[in-house]
């Protein structure tokens, strides 16, 4: 999906699907957001206790299933018997959600074989596993579709190895925007940098053009992509995938 803003085309990317109206990182949501046209989404993964890469932001479950308990410390099976519908923000109303792991989600986006998903790696799988374990597995779970996979993390070391071992497009996500930073992502050359909207500099600025596509998040005000976008951010993530692609000048660029 490609809109013209003046001076500039603009991609949106589904964050976590739609999670206004789903619990985020759920194949539902994942699902009404590649429904909705959404030609990228974006999820992220966490690694169980015996190695099982499922669908989760946070370390611990507290947000998806009402419990503390970090995701690293129980088995895939205990996860899957867990109630995941987000009872902060919806009640019961998806009690029977369950945490969904990477392989689910795979064979959900094989039936959408024309559109991309960002994966990012969680620091968190990352430091309790080990780079190489963590990379192996997610490895072996996407490549039936690692056509239609980008993988990303704010670690720059494990989307490297991603690359050196696939020669597939990878994205790093800038932990913050300083000098330090911007001279990390020249010497990585990522196809997609992903920065987030808080982490900007307070004044109006264009970040440095290179051989990647500038992604900012979490972008959910349709104005306000035309801002993002006269400025040199060619991506944008966004919870609302649907509003955005119903908004004017932007409803004809579903993919599908």
């Amino acid at each position: 999906m490609v809109f013209e803003t003046g001076i500039m085309k603009v991609q949106l990317i589904a964050h976590r699907g739609i999670p206004q109206q789903y619990p985020e990182n759920s194949i539902k949501g994942l699902e009404a957001a590649l429904q909705a046209g959404a030609c990228f989404v974006e999820t992220d993964v966490q690694l169980t206790s015996d190695g099982v890469p499922v669908l989760c932001h946070d370390q611990d479950l507290m947000r998806m299933t009402g419990s503390s308990v970090e995701i690293a410390a129980i088995d895939y099976h205990t996860v899957k018997n867990m109630e995941a519908g987000y009872p902060e923000r919806f009640g019961g109303q998806y009690r029977h959600f369950r945490v969904a792991s990477l392989t689910e989600f795979c064979n959900t986006l094989r039936q959408w074989p024309d559109r991309i998903a960002f994966i990012e790696i969680k620091r968190a799988s990352l430091s309790i596993f080990g780079h190489d374990p963590v990379l192996e597995v997610i490895l072996q779970t996407i490549s039936p579709i690692i056509t239609q996979c980008v993988l990303i993390s704010f670690d720059h070391k494990v989307i490297e190895n991603f690359r050196e071992r696939t020669g597939r497009p990878i994205g790093w996500v800038l932990p913050e925007w300083s000098a330090v930073s911007l001279e990390r992502l020249e010497v990585l050359a990522p196809e997609y940098a992903f920065c987030n909207r808080k982490r900007l500099p307070a004044e109006s600025i264009s970040p440095p053009r290179g051989i990647w596509k500038w992604v900012i998040y979490t972008v959910n005000d349709p104005a306000e992509v035309h801002d993002f976008t006269n400025r040199g951010f060619s991506m944008v993530e966004t919870d609302t995938i649907d509003t955005m692609l119903s908004a004017p000048g932007l409803a004809d660029y579903r993919c599908g």
